[in-house]
C-alpha cells in the first residue's frame, strides 16, 4: 500500500512554526499557513514527475544524498528557531527549488500568490522552505521503505499520484503540465510490501490527502533537522565588528583546521580543490543546469573568504577560493558573475555601506587582476539590507556578515 507523503506533511507543522515562517517572510500567519498548503502538493507533483525516468530518478537520487536528505537523520525533538532558521531554510531551498521546477519555478510562485493573496516574493519563499522539507521526508520514508536508493525514492514518488489528483490545485496543476487522465511510465518496479514503521506516528493512505484547513504542522520535526544537516550552497558570515581578532572571516573556516578539502573536476577538464559543499560546487551545478537562467535571486555564499578586522583588505587564504571562482569562468566563458557583499546591523548604516562594498569590489578586482575580463564581473554593496539571520543573535549577526556571488548570464 503507498504511502502518502502529503498526509504525513500535514500534520507536523504547528502554529508556533507558522507564526515563525510567518513573521520571516512578512505575512499573517493565516496566509502563510494557506500559501505552505498550495506550495507542498506541486513539491510532490515536480518531484514524482522527476523520479519516473530512470535518468531524473538517478538525478533526483543524487540530490538527496549531496544534500544530506538520505534518511539517516530521523525525527529531532528540537524546536524551530526564531527568524534565523526560517530563512536559513528559504536560503537552502532556493537553488533546490529552481532545479526541480527549473523553468517553471516563476509560474508556480505566482499561482500560489494569486490563490492565497501574498506577495510574489513571500510566495518564493515559501516554496522554497517547503522544497527541503519534502526532499528530507522523500529520503527517510525511501529509506524506511526499501532501501535508500535510486528505486526506492522512484517507487515511493511514483505511489502519490492517486493522492495527488484530489488536492493539487488546477492553477498550479496546469503550470506544471500535470494531469490526472494517466499516470507516466514507472522507471522501477514496485519494490516488496513496506515494512513496520520505526516511529509511532500513523499512516494515513485515504484519498483525503491534504485538507489546507488544518494545522499543518508538518516542519515540527523536519525543519530542526535541516538546520543541522549539511547545506547546499550554503556557507556562513563575515565577521566585521571583532577588533579582538586580527582576521574575520566569511563562514567558518571549511578547508582549514583539518576540513578535508575534496577534487572537483569541471566540464572543460580543469580540477579545482573544493569543500564539500563550498560556494564552487553550488556555482557550477546551477551553470550545469541548462533548464535553470540566470537570475536576481539565485545566490551562493562564500565559505573560504578572509578580510583583515574593520578593513576591505582580504587574506593570503582567501586566494584559492577566488582563484576557483578565475578556473570556472575560464571554463564557461560564457558566464558572468557578480559580487555581493553584506553586514550586520552593528553600528553606523553608512560605513557598513562602505565596507560591505570595498569589500565586494576587492574580491572583484582580485578576480580580474587573475585574467577574467572586467566586463564579466560585478560588485555592490548592500551593507546591512537582505539579512539573512536575525541580527538578534552572534550567531545571526555573523551569518548576515558575508560575501556572495550569483550568475547574472549563462
Amino acid at each position: 500500500m503507498a504511502v502518502n507523503l502529503l498526509k504525513l506533511l500535514e500534520n507536523e507543522f504547528s502554529d508556533d512554526a507558522i507564526a515563525k515562517i510567518a513573521s520571516f517572510v512578512g505575512e499573517t500567519p493565516a496566509h502563510t499557513q494557506a500559501a505552505l498548503g498550495q506550495a507542498v502538493p506541486p513539491t510532490v507533483a515536480a518531484l514524482a514527475q522527476k523520479s519516473q525516468t530512470t535518468q531524473g530518478a538517478a538525478d533526483l537520487y543524487g540530490t538527496l544524498q549531496r544534500s544530506g536528505f538520505d534518511g539517516t537523520f530521523g525525527s529531532l525533538g528540537t524546536l524551530l528557531k526564531a527568524g534565523a532558521g526560517a530563512s536559513d531554510l528559504a536560503k537552502t531551498g532556493g537553488p533546490l527549488a529552481s532545479n526541480i521546477f527549473g523553468a517553471q519555478r516563476t509560474g508556480v510562485t505566482d499561482a500560489i500568490a494569486a490563490a492565497t493573496g501574498i506577495r510574489a516574493q513571500s510566495a518564493g519563499s515559501l516554496l522554497a522552505i517547503a522544497v527541503p522539507v519534502v526532499l528530507n521526508l522523500v529520503g527517510r520514508e525511501a529509506a524506511t521503505a526499501g532501501g535508500f536508493n535510486a528505486a526506492s525514492v522512484a517507487t515511493l514518488l511514483g505511489g502519490q499520484w492517486g493522492f495527488l489528483q484530489h488536492v493539487l490545485p488546477a492553477g498550479l496543476a496546469s503550470v506544471l503540465g500535470w494531469t490526472t487522465a494517466a499516470e507516466p511510465a514507472r522507471a522501477y518496479e514496485t519494490p516488496r510490501a513496506e515494512p513496520a514503521r520505526a516511529y509511532s506516528a500513523p499512516i494515513q493512505t485515504d484519498a483525503r490527502a491534504y485538507d489546507r484547513g488544518s494545522s499543518l504542522g508538518w516542519l515540527k520535526w523536519a525543519i530542526p533537522l535541516l538546520l543541522l544537516v549539511p547545506i547546499l550552497y550554503w556557507a556562513f558570515g563575515l565577521r566585521n565588528h571583532e577588533p579582538s581578532r586580527s582576521v574575520e572571516a566569511v563562514g567558518p573556516a571549511v578547508g582549514t583546521a583539518g576540513t578535508r578539502l575534496i577534487k572537483q573536476q569541471l566540464e572543460c577538464g580543469r580540477e579545482l580543490d573544493v569543500a564539500p559543499n563550498g560556494v564552487e560546487s553550488g556555482l557550477v551545478a546551477f551553470i550545469d543546469n541548462r533548464s535553470l537562467p540566470a537570475d536576481r535571486e539565485t545566490w551562493f555564499t562564500f565559505d573560504r573568504l578572509e578580510f583583515e578586522t574593520g578593513s576591505a583588505t582580504l587574506t593570503p587564504g582567501s586566494q584559492p577560493q577566488l582563484r576557483n571562482i578565475v578556473e570556472i569562468l575560464r571554463c564557461y566563458p560564457n558566464v558572468n558573475v557578480k559580487f555581493g557583499g553584506y553586514t550586520d546591523n552593528v553600528g553606523d548604516p553608512a560605513s557598513n555601506q562602505r565596507l560591505s562594498e570595498a569589500r565586494a569590489d576587492n574580491a572583484r578586482q582580485t578576480v580580474i587582476g587573475l585574467g577574467i575580463d572586467p566586463s564579466r564581473v560585478e560588485a555592490q554593496g548592500y551593507g546591512q539590507d537582505h539579512p539573512v539571520a536575525s541580527n538578534d543573535t552572534a550567531e545571526g549577526r555573523q551569518r548576515n556578515r558575508r560575501i556572495d556571488i550569483r550568475v547574472t548570464k549563462k
